[in-house]
């Protein structure tokens, strides 16, 4: 077994982003399939990112108190395996709520440690990061483009094993790797609840909110919306592919876009872009063209604006603060925006029409840019400057 390094950080990323291939895209159908309404969805499909605002805090908490970041992972990993294998046995509402729950719970500790590790081995180089990053787009890829031939030819009913098949694939992943030695010993860091309270980082946080509130129409409903639109499931598979493909596209690039511009002014036009993007959807018709250039987009909405977003948090955040700052960020990104933005896009869909969901991703993707620019001001009035660290 070997200590985790960037090839262990490799694979945490692949096993943990292909697990999310497989229900990201096709759990609101299984879902559907099951004769749950839109509004039941909604509430289902918000609640991993409502538990991404307990479940984090507590998570990096852990890590960084203890300092046995694998063994959190491990046993977390373990736990899902056992919960989703229960999914077969639901048949009501509260009781997929109930596995929902449990189950998004112990999957939260994923990014905040698997992100702490991966810019603890990064160094705050971004082109490291990316190529230890892309690995997780590629775990996806490969699941959300094979899953959907698997579910055309066995049905929807097969989705719980494939589940189950990638989650073990993660307690395999935790299994094969040992805590690094400096990791034992506990890390105890300073506060990071003032920093959190500058202006410049509630001004970042509220763009973070912004992006992710955008995407939760994506994730809880494309599929949908692709359906309605007359799409298959492998069609729509290959779909949520393209995406993908851009956003490796961008982790194998992104230095050069790094070396050439601040992380903020990159956060900027992500947001830019996101309006952008999410306003062709909702004006598509559900024309493929339309829907392709959409997906290319991700690249930036999603590959370029994490990127950006992890490069200032380790530029504001101590190391040994760094895991409770990941689980501050998602959160505030995750959890409330993507809670509230599933819940906002379920109720624009029931109640307007599904084009007036993407519509708000658009209005919101164009406010985060205006809090990105905020955030940006105020970091330079504060004295810290653009390329000048902010750790105190």
């Amino acid at each position: 077994m070997d200590a985790i390094g960037a090839g262990g950080v490799r694979a945490l990323y692949f096993a943990y982003f292909a697990w999310v291939g497989i229900f990201s895209p096709y759990l609101s159908l299984w879902f559907d399939a099951r004769g749950l309404s839109i509004g039941e969805i909604a509430v289902l499909m918000a609640l991993p990112q409502l538990l991404r605002i307990v479940a984090p805090p507590f998570w990096g908490w852990l890590a960084d108190r203890g300092g046995r970041r694998v063994a959190i992972l491990r046993g977390a990993a373990i736990g899902g395996l056992v919960v989703v294998a229960a999914f077969p046995l639901a048949s009501r509402p509260l009781e997929y709520a109930g596995l929902m729950l449990l189950l998004f719970f112990l999957t939260a500790a994923q990014m905040p440690i698997g992100e702490a590790i991966a810019l603890d081995v990064a160094r705050g180089d971004a082109g490291r990061y990316g190529r230890m990053r892309l690995w997780g787009s590629v775990g996806f890829i490969l699941t959300v483009v094979a899953g959907g031939p698997v579910l055309d030819a066995f049905g929807l009913g097969a989705l719980p094993a494939l589940m189950a098949g990638s989650m073990a694939l993660l307690v395999g992943v935790t299994l094969s790797i040992r805590e690094p030695a400096t990791a034992r010993a506990p890390v105890v860091g300073a506060p990071v609840l003032a920093r959190l309270r500058e202006p410049a980082v509630v001004a970042f946080l509220a763009s973070a909110f912004l992006m992710v509130f955008a995407h939760a129409a994506l994730y809880a409903f494309f599929s949908l919306f692709l359906e309605r639109h007359g799409y298959g499931t492998t069609a729509i598979g290959a779909i949520w592919g393209v995406g993908v493909a851009a956003e490796i596209a961008l982790f194998m690039l992104q230095r050069r876009l790094f070396d050439r511009a601040s992380p903020m002014r990159l956060l900027a036009f992500s947001f830019l872009v996101c309006g952008l993007r999410f306003a062709m959807v909702a004006a598509s018709g559900g024309a493929l063209w339309v829907l392709l250039w959409a997906q290319v987009m991700h690249a930036a909405t999603f590959g370029l604006h994490h990127s950006a977003s992890m490069a200032v948090l380790h530029r504001w955040f101590e190391p040994a603060q760094q895991a409770r700052a990941q689980a501050a960020f998602i959160v505030v990104a995750y959890g409330c925006g993507g809670t509230l933005g599933g819940l906002a896009s379920g109720w624009l869909w029931e109640r307007v029409s599904p084009p007036a969901a993407f519509w708000a991703s658009a209005a919101a993707g164009l406010a985060g840019w205006v809090a990105v620019v905020l955030a940006a001001r105020l970091e330079r009035t504060a004295g810290k400057g653009e390329g000048a660290p902010a750790r105190g």
